[in-house]
């Protein structure tokens, strides 16, 4: 979908906006990898897990990119509370980058983001990454860049979602987005998006088969190539959801 997330919850809203973490149905458990231009160096992975307990969510995860020669790992934390139309997420991780025959810096990175539910259909979400500016070393002038974004998401129905935000990472032009879904059929989604900056075309499809999720994404570039998006989830449905999944059948 274009990299649309800031007013979309998933099992990553970790990374995104640990705000719509609250909209998830379940705990759960979730992988991700990419494949970048066919260049292993330009590779990530990613893991989260996510537990549901009344109103409140807590999530945790790792994040890798890179390779031997370089590469940058975090580690993050998240809470997000919902009270009555608007959920607020804060998060916490320590952000490692190593440089092959340089070595490792290490630095704490926070994060908050916010989820507003406009209408049964409208919703809104806000998210601010690397909050406090940190550094990449505490004795130098390099600092990690800081990514604020906003958008919407309408969902007119229960088989399409459009969603549509603006991003602002501080080293670089804004870049818009829009991404849109149209579930087929029960265990079947169709995703496509576009970016502005860099301008990308996204195309995806999602499987659900019983607790089982998975997604396959492909980004287009006209020059680069393409990159390749797999991701697994596993939801972790509690009692009471298996009891009401029972009682319906």
């Amino acid at each position: 979908m274009g990299n649309v997330s800031v007013a979309i919850s998933d099992e990553f809203s970790l990374f995104s906006n640990p705000g719509t973490l609250t909209k998830q149905p379940h705990s759960s458990l979730a992988l991700f990898v990419d494949h970048r231009y066919g260049i292993k160096g330009l590779n990530s992975k990613a893991f989260a897990c996510n537990y549901m307990k009344n109103k409140s969510f807590i999530s945790g995860g790792v994040h890798y990119f890179g390779d031997e020669l370089m590469n940058q790992s975090r580690m993050e934390m998240a809470f997000a509370h919902k009270i009555r139309m608007v959920s607020l997420g804060i998060g916490a991780g320590i952000n490692q980058l190593t440089i092959s025959e340089y070595g490792s810096a290490r630095a704490f990175i926070f994060r908050f983001g916010g989820f507003v539910e406009i209408t049964p259909k409208l919703f809104y979400g806000a998210h601010v990454y690397n909050l406090l500016r940190a550094k990449i070393e505490s004795h130098s002038n390099l600092y990690y860049p800081v990514l604020m974004s906003m958008g919407f998401a309408y969902v007119p129905s229960n088989l399409f979602l459009v969603s549509a935000e603006i991003e602002k990472d501080s080293r670089f032009v804004s870049n818009a987005k829009i991404g849109l879904e149209y579930k087929m059929v029960e265990w079947l989604k169709v995703r496509t998006g576009i970016n502005t900056s860099p301008s990308n075309g996204f195309f995806g499809i999602g499987l659900k088969f019983r607790e089982w999720n998975f997604d396959y994404g492909i980004s287009i570039h006209s020059r680069l190539g393409f990159v390749h998006f797999v991701g697994l989830v596993y939801g972790l449905k509690s009692q009471k959801d298996k009891n009401e999944t029972s009682a319906l059948k």
